[in-house]
């Protein structure tokens, strides 16, 4: 059997992802979203309502990494998916968290099956989320919160540590996902 890489699995699933939420003006779907600087990246966030992560482990790749990226990722996103090949199933189920999704590649490789659907998680950690933020957009923040606009020449680890210790994960959540869902310029 043709080993499928990681790159058919993404084109799976962000089929599978436009054809749920491509007429949804208020979705947007992320390739490779940075977490904590850079330390880890998912392989698609979809954010809207909530940040909803999927994680890919195609045939040509292994489980190593996966217990420190499910470390990562238990703190960002709201919902969590790992879209895997057949043979990493079982052991996979094993090492994700209950309230993780679970979708395997179908025998003949031309679909995603939903072996298990997940649910929403309401806990996160707001400097993580406040780390998605790029300096532009922490400076808004200051005008969201109200404060003096001289905050905004305060380089960008003060605004992220000032925001961390004043400001509510019911405040950051949505401001942090309206500039995901409206940047312009992402980098590679």
């Amino acid at each position: 059997m043709i080993k499928l890489n990681d790159k058919y699995y993404r084109e799976l699933l962000i089929e599978e992802l436009i054809e749920n939420h491509g007429n949804d003006p208020d979705t947007r779907i992320i390739h490779e979203l940075g977490i904590d600087f850079g330390s880890n990246r998912v392989d698609v966030a979809v954010v809207n309502g909530i940040i909803h992560g999927y994680e890919i482990k195609s045939d040509c790749d292994t489980l190593d990494r996966l217990p420190q990226q499910i470390q990562s990722y238990n703190k960002l996103f709201e919902r969590m998916t790992v879209v895997t090949a057949r043979k990493f199933y079982e052991h996979a189920k094993e090492l994700v968290p209950d309230w993780w999704g679970i979708q395997v590649i179908s025998q003949d490789g031309s679909r995603l099956i939903t072996k298990r659907t997940g649910r929403k998680k309401s806990s996160q950690d707001k400097s993580i989320l406040l780390k998605l933020l790029w300096k532009d957009e922490l400076e808004g923040f200051v005008d969201v919160l109200g404060y003096p606009k001289k905050y905004k020449s305060l380089k960008k680890q003060q605004l992220l540590h000032l925001f961390n210790q004043v400001a509510c994960i019911e405040t950051i959540r949505p401001y942090v996902y309206q500039a995901l869902k409206t940047r312009q310029f992402w980098r590679n």
